[in-house]
This record gives C-alpha cells, structure tokens and sequence, in this order.
C-alpha cells in the first residue's frame, strides 16, 4: 500500500514538473524575449504577459465551481489539451509578420490561460485525500522543492543554448520541447487517481460568492491580498524590459536573470514557512512590505554600485525572488486557515481569482502607461539618468510601503504551526 501511495505522489511531482516551465516562461524573461524577437513593443509585451492573469481573475471561481460539480480530472484534462494548443499557437506565430503574429500571441495565450485555469480549478481538491495528513507539509514542500529544482536546471540548460544562438527558431524550438512535455502531462495526470468523485452542489455559484462575506476576516484578507498584487504583479516583467531595452543584457543573460529569480524563491520558500511558523503572518508580511520597497529602489539606484551591472542585478533579482516566495507562503497560509471546509475550492478560488486580478490591473496600466508615452523616456534623479521603466519601478516601490497600512485587513489566524506548503496561486500548480 505503501508503495502504491509513494508511486501516487512520484506521479503527482512529475506532473507538475512536465508543465512548469511553460507557466514560468511568463515569468522569467523567455518569452519577454520571444515576443521582442518577433518585433513587439514593449507596451505590448507588458499587457500580453499579464492576460493569463486577467483570464485566470475570471474563470479561477467559475472552473472550481464545475470542477466540483463534473468532475476534476474532467476539466484537468480538458485544460491541459488548451495549454497545448495555445502554446502550439504561440510558436506558430513566429512565422508571421509582427501585427499577424500579435493575433495569433494574444489567441494562444487566452487558450493557454483558459487552459492553466482549469486544470488549477481542482488541483488542490484533488490532491487532498490522496496525500495523509501527516505528511501533507512535507510532501507540499518537497514538491514545490523538486519543481524548482527542474525549472533552475532548464533555466541553465536555456542559457547555454541561448548563449550560441538567439535566432527566432531557437526559441520555437525550446518552446516546441517543453509543449511535447505538456503533451507528457496528460499521460502524468490521467494516472492520479480522482478518489473523491463530484459532487451535486445545490446552491449555484452566484449563491456561494454570496455568502463568502459571511466568512469572519475573509473578504478584508482578499482585499489585502488584491492590493499587494497591485503594487508588486508586474515587477519582474518591467525589470525584464528594463534590462533588455536600457541596459541592453543579452539574451541569455535575460534567461540567467531568471535564474535567480528561481534560486532566490527556492530560499524564500524555506524561509517563509520558519519566519511563519515562528511569528505568524502579520509579522512576515511586515518584512515584506519593507523589502519589496528596499530593494526595487536599489534598482533605481544601480549607477552608484561598485560592482557590474549583471552581478548587482542578479542581487536584487535573488532578493526579490526571496522576498516574492516568503510572501507566498504567508498569503496561501492565511488562505487556508481563514477558509471554511464547506465550498472551500470555490472560496479559495475567489482569493486567488482577486491576486491574479490586482495583477492583471497592474499589468495593462503599465503597459498603457509606457504605450501612450504618459511617462518620460529619460528624466534624472540626484545626478542618475532613469528611464520610464524605473518610474514603473518607483511607482511599484512606494505603493508597497504605502499599502504597508492594509495590514490591519489581516485577521493573523495563523500563529504558530500551521505553514502551508501548498504552491500559492501564482502562478503555478
């Protein structure tokens, strides 16, 4: 039985890692660089990569809602096939000239996205009674240990390629591999077994939303929750173009920055769950809101770094990665702690949908902000020549020392002992 279970949890890490990368691309600078390649904008590569937020802001609810209802290895499917496909998409667009080529992006990331909404709606509700209480922490966390593992190797792996060759067929082709590992998902996941089979829920979806304001300190912890997205969503997307377009990093030094971010999250997942467990969540959001704002205003301040460009930003971006995994781990421990046990994947959801909301918003209005030319190309700062992408990183800076007031929207149910390993919203499974 024993064996049985621990073959179970093998295949459950092995899915997640088939179809990480492909969620991390949005993140870590790959397809930052994909889509410049082809000849866009950076207006509109700031509002491409924050779509699958804005999709995920409104089905997250609605697909944990059916997910229940028909089944969760039914929709998991169905949304692993549209990643496939929206992938295939945007590999395709390659080939086209760059306002056909936006098309093609913009429908394959929304098929994609549509796609990583679904298969989430019921991951968690799936993985729960197979995984024994007991070793629930620890499972969680080797799981979302295993999976960087994999995504800093691949990252690796990616610079050396993109370090020989930076042509527009090198990136389709990495992006073709990992969608043939996505294609290894379904095979992955159709092996997890579904123990706990749908349910006939009474009360429409419209009835559940409802009653969540019911839920003591719920709806103040969702509001929190939106708001800190608003101020650090786009973060590592407008670091990204301000490497490649001011201080003009290759590619593959892009991919490595990425890197970083990774090995930075990796320590912030550990710290985070002992900084929980010892001080509970208010105290570690505290932290946060702090180093969020320390060191997004070092960026502004790299001129005056005795140390290369590359090294200083591969500082920051660990910091960053720290800080941004530590958060994590706090928000999806309040989370759970706060949620009740009836509907919870739909009450879960809405805080989720709400995170991927606020930064989705900050995505289009910076993206709006640099298309519309609102915000100076150049302007100085005590003798430092900066650029609208440091003004978006100011902005980001200062709202979140300012949001640093919201925390008496956090109830602080968690104390002592109750971190939860469970990989937060984000952006992955």
């Amino acid at each position: 039985m024993n064996i049985f279970k621990d073959k179970i949890m093998m295949t459950i890490v092995l899915s997640v890692c088939a179809s990480i990368m492909p969620q991390l691309f949005f993140k870590n600078g790959f397809l930052l660089s994909y889509f410049l390649k082809m000849g866009l904008k950076s207006s509109d590569v700031l509002i491409l990569l924050s779509l699958p937020s804005v999709i995920l802001f409104f089905l997250a609810v609605p697909f944990a809602y059916y997910a229940d209802r028909y089944g969760k290895k039914k929709i998991g499917i169905s949304g692993i096939i549209l990643t496939i496909a929206g992938f295939s998409f945007i590999i395709w667009a390659g080939f086209f000239d760059t306002q056909t080529s936006i098309k093609i992006i913009v429908f394959g990331i929304i098929l994609f996205s549509i796609g990583v909404s679904a298969l989430l709606s019921g991951w968690f509700a799936l993985l729960s009674p197979l995984i024994p209480e007991a070793i629930r922490g620890s499972f969680f966390g080797t799981m979302r240990v295993s999976w960087q593992i994999f995504a800093i190797g691949c990252s690796f792996i990616l610079t050396f390629i993109l370090e020989r060759s930076t042509s527009l067929g090198t990136y389709q082709l990495i992006l073709t591999f990992f969608t043939c590992l996505l294609i290894l998902q379904i095979f992955l996941y159709s092996k997890i077994p579904e123990i706990e089979k749908s349910i006939s829920e009474k009360r429409s979806i419209l009835e559940i939303v409802a009653g969540i304001p019911e839920v003591p300190g719920y709806m103040p912890f969702c509001a929190y929750c939106f708001l800190l997205m608003v101020a650090t969503g786009t973060w590592p997307v407008t670091m990204g173009l301000l490497e490649k377009n001011i201080l003009h990093f290759s590619d593959d030094t892009i991919v490595y920055m990425g890197t970083m971010l990774f090995l930075g999250a990796m320590v912030g997942f550990y710290t985070g769950g002992k900084l929980v467990d010892k001080f509970g969540t208010k105290m570690v959001f505290l932290v946060v809101h702090f180093s969020y704002f320390l060191f997004l205003f070092l960026v502004i301040l790299r001129s005056l770094a005795p140390v290369p460009q590359v090294t200083y930003f591969s500082f920051l971006t660990f910091g960053l990665g720290l800080i941004q995994a530590s958060s994590s781990i706090a928000l999806t421990s309040e989370m759970v702690a706060l949620a009740p046990v009836r509907n919870k994947a739909v009450i879960i959801s809405l805080c989720m949908s709400l995170q991927w909301g606020g930064a989705a918003i900050s995505g289009v209005i910076s993206g709006k902000l640099i298309e519309y030319g609102i915000l100076s190309e150049t302007w100085l700062f005590k003798g430092l020549t900066l650029s609208n992408y440091d003004t978006l990183i100011l902005f980001s800076s200062v709202m979140v020392f300012v949001f640093i007031v919201t925390l008496g929207l956090i109830p602080s149910v968690v104390k002592t002992k109750t971190v939860q390993w469970v990989p937060h919203s984000s952006k992955t499974l």
